[in-house]
């Protein structure tokens, strides 16, 4: 969880892009916050999606937690790795800056798409 943190993402978040990763879920955030405090067990599907969220092999992460690395079939996006690391380089953006960089990113696509749609 404190890799998560470290990310900028609360259980909430932290759950979110699980789903939009991994396809776990959806889980609510207070079940992150119970697999944190070790209530809840990590499932080798969950340990999966995590380390999609971190771009950390899922061994490396279950040996870093302590648990048994078993292979789990996981429908992780092929996107993953991008987005886990754009989620590191934001890291450090505040708020605002954030907004500004989602804002422009949906003017460049709505901008792309329309101009798809005309040619």
């Amino acid at each position: 969880m404190r890799m998560l943190h470290n990310r900028n993402l609360d259980w909430l978040n932290s759950a979110k892009v699980l789903f939009r990763l991994s396809g776990i879920g959806p889980l609510a955030a207070s079940t992150v916050g119970a697999i944190a405090h070790g209530r809840e067990e990590l499932s080798p599907e969950l340990l999966t999606g995590f380390a999609a969220v971190l771009a950390i092999s899922d061994r490396d992460l279950a040996a870093l937690i302590g648990v048994e690395a078993t292979h789990a079939s996981s429908k992780v996006n092929p996107a993953a790795v991008d987005v886990a690391g754009l989620i590191w380089d934001v890291r450090h953006l505040s708020v605002g800056q954030v907004q500004q960089v989602c804002d422009e990113a949906n003017s460049n696509r709505l901008h792309v798409e329309g101009w798809q749609e005309e040619s």
